[in-house]
């Protein structure tokens, strides 16, 4: 969008380019957020919940100006406090901004500038559990999951891994370009059965780590005996 409508400033900041604004503004049902040099107009914004994904915890983009640069975008409610990263990972302060209330808008405006930067910076923070979440987060569905559930949640990704991985291995020796890739396969194999040990009720590392040779040994068994695939290799052997 290029020159955009006024909009309403919410917050200002120095950064070694001027004086800098944060602007928003609604349009047709769309809330955007955008940053501008004081007293120029408003050139280009973010449109929030525009993009593929419309459940993360980040909606940010960021503009480059040389050795600065400046993150802005929203940020959902369970964020409570934002870092902007400049690409070696040096963190600076930022800023979350309440939007209008006329907006009807749960996501907040955030925004920082980050220096000593070249290719790029980013949107960063920390939810209302004290964890670090990154622009690529996805916001779960549920917050209210049971430990069953959780539980389960897990056991059922150790599951598709292990076979994932089992049926790998298996076919790796007739593959000569992945003849390297055979020893991270394993130890990957061997960390998904050390967590469903876990699951499967192991309470400590020793009775875990014995509990390894069994899985493994179940999975391999499993896959042999289903003659159990992978999804894509299906898609593989149907594009042949």
């Amino acid at each position: 969008m290029n020159q955009l409508p006024e909009g309403t400033v919410l917050d200002e900041v120095g950064s070694p380019g001027g004086v800098l604004e944060l602007v928003t503004l609604q349009a047709k049902g769309t809330v955007w957020i955008g940053v501008k040099l004081k007293g120029l107009p408003l050139e280009s914004a973010i449109g929030l919940h525009t993009g593929s994904e419309k459940n993360q915890y980040f909606e940010a983009t960021a503009e480059m100006h040389g050795t600065w640069g400046v993150a802005f975008g929203a940020v959902s409610p369970e964020i409570e406090r934002v870092e902007v990263w400049n690409e070696r990972g040096k963190s600076f302060p930022a800023r979350i901004v309440p939007l209008p209330v006329h907006f009807g808008e749960q996501y907040r405006a955030a925004w920082g500038v980050a220096t000593e930067c070249r290719r790029s910076c980013e949107l960063t923070g920390y939810d209302d559990r004290g964890r670090f979440i990154d622009g690529e987060m996805i916001r779960p569905r549920r917050r209210d999951l049971t430990a069953d559930e959780t539980l389960e949640l897990i056991r059922t990704h150790c599951e598709r891994s292990l076979r994932d991985l089992t049926w790998a291995l298996k076919r790796m020796p007739s593959i000569p370009e992945q003849a390297g890739h055979v020893k991270h396969v394993e130890n990957e194999l061997h960390e998904r059965a050390l967590l469903l040990a876990y699951v499967e009720g192991a309470d400590d590392e020793r009775t875990a780590g014995s509990s390894v040779g069994a899985i493994l040994r179940r999975y391999a068994a499993a896959v042999e005996a289903e003659g159990w695939e992978p999804p894509f290799a299906h898609e593989e052997s149907s594009n042949r």
